[in-house]
């Protein structure tokens, strides 16, 4: 029944959310399965998961003048590389939430809107009832995906256009790029990888037991955030030790689960001062740091897919020419 309501919604303009951090205004493009697909003005095509959507609402008075915007088109999920130019113009089509995220694996996305657990950073892997995240601040976060509300390609502000990119990528490969900074890139690549593997489980409960005796955060921020020591899991509950303290939190509960790769007691140390010293000002500058660091991690990470895909390409011309 919801989902024929909402199909009979495709092509007019419609809020998802009445408001809040996940709200959006767009042209309801798509219903398939167990999401639907919003596309905002500015071309970005937001994907929600229909389960969590509380409310959606149509403007009555304009619902005969509405336009779909001009730069989307439709591809099926089988069609669509891992790697696509102008992600933003795609409508993907799949038949479940999960088969859709398949699409975005290696690619740089916006999980959760801009709410509390929302989060930007390169899509490792898609499994059965789970998401991979990587970033440089939080390492690897694995999102449940009975949590996930919405999926998109990350935005950037101020962005330029993708000729832009590829003649700054161009000129950066022929002025700084070396053989050194690309074994640098390979190595922590293949890091990662290495770390991934050992964690990676079938199931998410699969995953805690993998980190059981780990040090980790679960629920990014809000009131039930945590970080502590893993000491025991089990399909219902899991034990986390934080200092004097024992916790059992359910596992259904747990939205997400973040796994630092170069954690430290110093910048732990660092952290607690900075939390305690801060005022308006630090949290400005706060604010502008974040920011030079998401450049800078998006740079990386960029500069890591053009090594990856420079040696695909090696590798398919000696094939050729064999």
């Amino acid at each position: 029944m919801k989902d024929a309501y909402f199909s009979s919604l495709i092509g007019r303009s419609v809020q998802v959310y009445r408001g809040g951090p996940n709200s959006n205004v767009g042209t309801l493009l798509d219903v398939s399965g167990d999401y639907l697909a919003l596309q905002k003005e500015n071309g970005e095509i937001i994907y929600y998961k229909t389960s969590h959507i509380k409310s959606i609402k149509e403007n009555s008075q304009g619902r005969f003048n509405v336009k779909v915007y001009e730069n989307s088109k439709v591809e099926s999920s089988e069609s669509v590389s891992n790697t696509v130019q102008n992600p933003n113009a795609l409508l993907l089509q799949a038949h479940s939430f999960s088969d859709l995220a398949v699409n975005f694996k290696e690619q740089l996305v916006r999980i959760n809107g801009k709410g509390p657990e929302s989060k930007v950073g390169k899509l490792i892997d898609v499994k059965a009832d789970y998401l991979i995240l990587h970033d440089e601040q939080d390492g690897l976060t694995f999102y449940q995906e009975e949590h996930i509300t919405s999926l998109s390609i990350a935005v950037l502000e101020n962005e330029e256009t993708d000729e832009e990119k590829e003649n700054e990528n161009e000129n950066e490969n022929e002025e700084s790029s070396s053989s050194d900074s690309e074994a640098q890139l390979l190595e922590e690549m293949n890091n990662l990888m290495e770390v991934y593997d050992q964690i990676c489980a079938d199931d998410i409960c699969g995953v805690l037991a993998n980190l059981k005796y780990c040090w980790i955060k679960i629920n990014r921020k809000g009131p039930e955030s945590i970080e502590g020591l893993l000491v025991d899991i089990n399909e219902d509950h899991l034990v986390l030790v934080v200092k004097n303290e024992i916790f059992r939190i359910a596992t259904f509960h747990v939205k997400n689960i973040s796994v630092g790769l170069n954690y430290t007691e110093e910048q732990s140390n660092n952290e607690k001062s900075e939390n305690q010293n801060s005022n308006d000002e630090s949290n400005q500058n706060t604010s502008n740091s974040n920011s030079n660091n998401r450049q800078s991690y998006e740079e990386h990470l960029n500069q890591m897919m053009r090594i990856k895909r420079r040696k695909t390409r090696q590798k398919a011309q000696q094939s050729n020419g064999e």
